[in-house]
């Protein structure tokens, strides 16, 4: 039962949350305080609303390191990295977050943690106050507190801008998991043409990355940096303004120089889903260092076969993009 105290009482929280303040650090656009606590909060907020947090043990997830980075570029000037590692151990000031730290670890909360590595290391997650757990189940609560720290923390002039990002987030989680539904179904998937931009980008991405559990599919690598972004992204095998096509059947994730060498067609797959590499990668004094080692391995598939590549689009790049002498 949703009590009104309790709303209340959180409103007030989410309203004065402990950030930093100074002109010189912070500009007009987010009234002269850190956004990294609001951007972390509306972060959370959205996974509620997509059904990703189902237990009172919020994860440093790479879903919710995305969200946080996607809110931080609407916010924030290029070149300007945000570091979710800082609101998620410094929330704990404002009492309804509560770390829970690994065995032995209990006195390393009482340290600066300033990485998401140093964070890993030391906590499984955070635990919110089983009130505040309970009315983020609720989508007027949600909507209510998503509203109250985009008014107070952030200015008019990207008040919007958040909103928009906020919504984006939600029509781009569903569209993920429509073309991951449907792919597990062996529908053919509509054209991809009527739908927003955004929401075809990250709901493609979503879909692909997650399949390939944020691996590339050539090299291997799956690695995140100190600030909890993700290694690979999302390639399209035929590119998407050739069928207006987001199967993930017609992705593999791939690090960006794996996507950039095959996107070139110095790479390619067979239908084996064994590694093709290019004459071409190493002409003309190029040095092509570790790709040339990737010749003849095996492809690193999904887990589900539902979302393997498809064979005639392997075949397309093959025939379209691929160097063979």
């Amino acid at each position: 039962m949703l009590l009104s105290t309790d709303i209340a009482k959180y409103k007030q929280a989410f309203a004065n949350l402990h950030t930093d303040k100074s002109p010189v650090r912070w500009t007009e656009q987010t009234k002269h305080r850190a956004p990294h606590k609001p951007l972390l909060l509306l972060s959370i907020i959205d996974l509620f609303a997509q059904g990703f947090i189902t237990t009172n043990l919020i994860e440093l997830s790479l879903e919710l390191g995305e969200l946080f980075s996607l809110y931080w570029a609407k916010v924030m000037p290029p070149g300007r990295d945000g570091n979710i590692a800082l609101p998620f151990y410094y929330l704990k000031s404002d009492k309804f977050w509560h770390l829970q730290a690994k065995p032995g670890n209990e006195n390393l909360l009482n340290t600066q943690i300033r990485s998401v590595i140093q964070l890993r290391d030391t906590v499984y997650g955070a635990k919110l106050d089983n009130e505040l757990y309970v009315l983020l189940q609720s989508e007027q609560i949600r909507n209510e507190l998503s509203v109250l720290l985009i008014e107070i923390y952030f200015s008019e002039l990207l008040q919007n801008v958040i909103l928009k990002q906020s919504v984006i987030n939600l029509e781009a989680y569903y569209y993920s998991q429509k073309l991951l539904m449907q792919a597990r179904q062996h529908e053919i998937i509509a054209p991809s043409d009527t739908i927003e931009q955004p929401v075809r980008d990250q709901g493609f991405r979503r879909a692909v990355v997650s399949a390939y559990d944020h691996r590339c599919a050539f090299c291997g690598v799956r690695m995140l940096t100190p600030k909890n972004h993700t290694a690979v992204d999302a390639a399209h095998i035929i590119p998407w303004s050739e069928t207006y096509n987001d199967d993930p059947r017609n992705g593999l994730a791939l690090c960006k120089l794996c996507h950039w060498t095959f996107d070139e067609g110095l790479i390619g797959v067979s239908n084996q889903y064994k590694i093709l590499v290019s004459p071409q990668l190493s002409a003309n004094s190029n040095i092509s260092g570790h790709l040339g080692t990737l010749s003849q391995r095996d492809l690193i598939l999904p887990n589900e076969q539902a979302f393997y590549p498809e064979l005639t689009n392997l075949e397309w790049h093959r025939r379209e993009k691929f160097y063979s002498h």
